[in-house]
């Protein structure tokens, strides 16, 4: 009862530490708007050329310094791969970077390491690397400091400043090499004395055993090996002058002088600020705030804002190559502590499918092809989605050597426990050897189906010598797959008859239109070469999303046929959504050229972006791979590209027109759209129930709750700015002309929708924070 009570307030005040980091990034990112002169800033970011590929550069050895600095880390000999610790890095990083609460990235490096290295072993080498980062950055920032008091010529306020930063780091400096010069340790000899203070047991709980053993693997790694602590150093001067080096090539490349100690004291205040601003989520508002106040320091105020706008998109772009570069498949590697316990998961009640593909009345082999896959794959696939233990293939020897070769190429491409029986008494050894004491699921010959409706298949209980139907919905009893208890799976002759029965009863199956609406799962029979194409316009079908407006319905017309033919490839759909952000920033750029031509080039890529943006989750719905990472790749792709195009327009538009008004126009655009995203975030992580796909159903049925008049429109006319239709009236403005008009209706209408979102926040959430899954 007391734990349920103390609940809500616990979650209010985390929602209100996390409101209150947005606000103060809001609030810092109009502050910066106002100092900013914004045909500077938006004239000079195109002058970069080269300069932002170099500068991509830097700070893309900037995170190689880092990683070399991490490996290090951990005890020798390191059991996981310099490659490995790249990516795990990478991926950590962007999942931070875009969420609200900042502080995911460290946790999330240890459990994306877990099939290798061992927890507490992770999370020292983590802690370590960054507490050097931090002890290696305070030094630097202090000899930058002084540095900056000697050689430039700083007003009273900045002297003070940097005054400050080298008393600091000094102090931390000190305490720095004290820790690392002793013997004892600090954090068991706290947690002892507040034992001995409070007479508690601080010490010996559970967490308290792991961090005391965290702290000693982390002393024993720093004072243990001389070399270790030289690297760390050597990584953490190499960074900050990776990161001097990106500031002096993105200045002085759009045409302000500076020099390296300017460079050097512009990276400091930077460091110093990124600190500060940790808790705001993507530094919003604090990263353009401190590089205009530390270009102010050095006298460069004209290169802060192309500082500001250089490092937003460098953020933007190493996210997204995190996130398409995300470790999937990792198992947590077993150790002595945790063996027990997965003794007993092992031994646990096994699900099983139970899959006879071969049926010579069935005209359709497993290898046919529907939606780019094998019958045989997707049936595989669907069974390791659902997710089942052991799946055992019924191939006997009557079928030939071709579908027994095609079966173990499968089952070696798809992985798991797979078992392949071509003689009954090896079907029945298989049966018993499942361990499960359940029913099991069954599905023949020319019966395919999707890894909802086997998972569903898993909650029917089957009495002894029974079998029962696994429905697709309602109103469709049977989809050809079948619940039989484990007991009764062995009399395989009895399992082909049921299986038989089902398919030349032939009950109507469900839609593509009704898999897609959520009516019922996906089902489809494919006995003769007539049945193809049906089976293939379902399935295409069943892609599309429930809350898919017409635009979107047409340009699936066009990128179901590219994405069938892409699933085929080693291309993954995160990978395709990383070249699309590329192709949205190409698209941006021909934009802010503002001649007519480059205009509709620009209008055209974008477009074809648009329809292109569907060929990401299509691939990963048709592979069954939808993730929710998956679903903010694509999310991440879609802000970057209104974030570029608004950019470009607002660029184009000025040297078009001559009017510097489209600046402020742009930057209310800009402001309007961050804010916007910002909430959606923010509601996409509470009201999902971690399916942050289902935002926009949730939303809308929550947003037209009383219903007015002004909700109503705004719904309606929101269609209008979404991926899918806005590339259409961009193409329309840019054949006319009159691209302008772009940049003044995004001022109005991002700034209109999320106020809208701020007076229906409340409808929003609802009486629950989350849905139901």
């Amino acid at each position: 009862m007391n734990d349920a009570n103390a609940a809500p307030p616990r979650n209010r005040r985390q929602n209100l530490i996390r409101s209150g980091a947005l606000a103060v990034g809001v609030l810092l990112f109009f502050g910066t708007l106002y100092y900013i002169n914004f045909r500077l800033a938006f004239g000079t970011i195109w002058q970069l050329g080269m300069g932002l590929p170099l500068a991509l550069l830097f700070s893309g050895l900037w995170h190689l310094a880092r990683t070399w600095a991490w490996a290090w880390c951990f005890p020798r000999p390191r059991q996981v791969s310099f490659l490995r610790l790249a990516r795990v890095r990478l991926s950590a990083e962007a999942f931070s970077y875009l969420t609200l609460r900042g502080i995911a990235g460290e946790p999330l490096k240890v459990v994306l390491l877990a099939d290798r290295v061992d927890a507490r072993q992770a999370t020292a080498a983590v802690a370590l690397e960054r507490l050097a980062y931090l002890v290696g950055t305070t030094v630097i920032v202090g000899i930058g400091a002084i540095a900056a008091i000697i050689t430039l010529p700083l007003t009273r306020v900045w002297f003070r400043v940097f005054r400050a930063f080298a008393i600091t780091a000094g102090v931390l400096t000190t305490l720095a090499v004290i820790v690392i010069a002793g013997r004892g340790d600090y954090v068991q000899s706290l947690l002892k004395r507040l034992d001995r203070a409070f007479n508690s047991t601080l010490s010996e709980g559970r967490i308290g055993r792991f961090i005391i053993a965290v702290e000693r693997q982390m002393l024993d790694l720093v004072r243990g090996n001389p070399l270790r602590l030289l690297v760390l150093i050597a990584a953490t001067l190499l960074s900050y002058v990776f990161m001097a080096l990106e500031a002096w090539v993105i200045m002085h490349a759009s045409g302000v002088p500076v020099t390296a100690i300017a460079a050097l004291a512009v990276e400091t205040f930077s460091r110093v600020a990124s600190f500060a601003s940790s808790f705001i989520p993507a530094n919003l508002g604090a990263l353009e705030a401190s590089s205009l106040a530390a270009a102010s320091a050095v006298g460069l105020v004209s290169g802060g804002a192309a500082l500001a706008l250089a490092r937003r998109l460098r953020g933007l772009f190493w996210a997204g190559i995190g996130l398409a570069i995300y470790p999937r498949g990792s198992r947590p590697a077993i150790r002595s502590a945790e063996r027990d316990a997965a003794d007993d998961r092992a031994h646990r009640p096994r699900a099983t499918l139970l899959y006879l593909p071969s049926d010579p009345h069935v005209r359709v082999g497993p290898h046919a092809r529907i939606g780019g896959l094998a019958i045989a794959e997707r049936v595989l696939r669907s069974a390791r989605r659902a997710p089942y233990d052991r799946i055992i293939i019924r191939v006997p020897e009557a079928a030939g050597t071709k579908l027994w070769s095609t079966m173990q190429a499968l089952a070696a491409n798809v992985g798991g426990d797979i078992v392949i029986a071509r003689t009954t008494r090896e079907w029945e050894t298989a049966v018993r050897e499942s361990k499960s004491i359940t029913a099991m699921t069954a599905i023949g010959a020319g019966t395919l189906v999707s890894p909802a409706l086997l998972a569903s298949a898993q909650q029917m209980a089957v009495p002894a010598g029974e079998i029962q139907d696994v429905p697709a919905g309602d109103d469709w009893p049977e989809s050809g797959v079948l619940r039989v208890s484990a007991a009764d799976a062995c009399d395989l002759h009895r399992l082909t008859a049921a299986l038989t029965l089902r398919r030349r009863r032939a009950l109507p199956l469900p839609t593509g239109q009704d898999v897609s609406e959520g009516k019922a799962l996906l089902a489809l029979r494919v006995v003769h070469p007539d049945d193809m194409e049906e089976a293939e316009r379902t399935i295409r079908r069943s892609t599309y999303k429930e809350t898919d407006a017409t635009v979107a319905r047409f340009n699936r017309k066009m990128s179901l046929p590219i994405s069938i033919a892409l699933i085929r490839t080693p291309l993954t759909a995160n990978q395709l959504s990383v070249m699309l952000v590329a192709l949205g920033f190409y698209s941006a750029w021909l934009f802010s050229l503002g001649h007519y031509w480059t205009g509709v080039l620009g209008a055209f890529l974008s477009l074809a972006a648009s329809v292109l943006d569907g060929c990401d989750g299509e691939i990963a719905r048709l592979k069954y791979q939808e993730s929710a990472l998956g679903c903010w790749i694509e999310t991440f792709g879609d802000y970057s590209y209104y974030i570029a195009i608004f950019v470009g327009l607002t660029v184009g538009a000025v040297r078009q027109t001559r009017a510097d008004i489209f600046y402020w126009c742009g930057g209310a655009a800009l402001v309007g759209t961050l804010l916007t995203f910002a909430l959606l975030i923010y509601l996409r992580s509470r009201i999902t129930a971690g399916q942050p796909d289902k935002l926009h159903a949730v939303a809308r049925d929550r947003f037209r709750a009383e219903e007015t008049l002004w909700s109503y429109l705004i719904w309606r006319v929101s269609f209008v700015a979404t991926r899918s239709a806005m590339p259409y009236g961009i193409m329309v403005f840019a054949l006319l002309d009159i691209l302008p008009g772009i940049v003044v209706l995004a001022a109005l209408g991002c700034n209109i929708y999320w106020i809208s979102l701020v007076l229906k926040l409340r409808h929003l959430l609802g009486d629950e924070e989350t849905v139901a899954a």
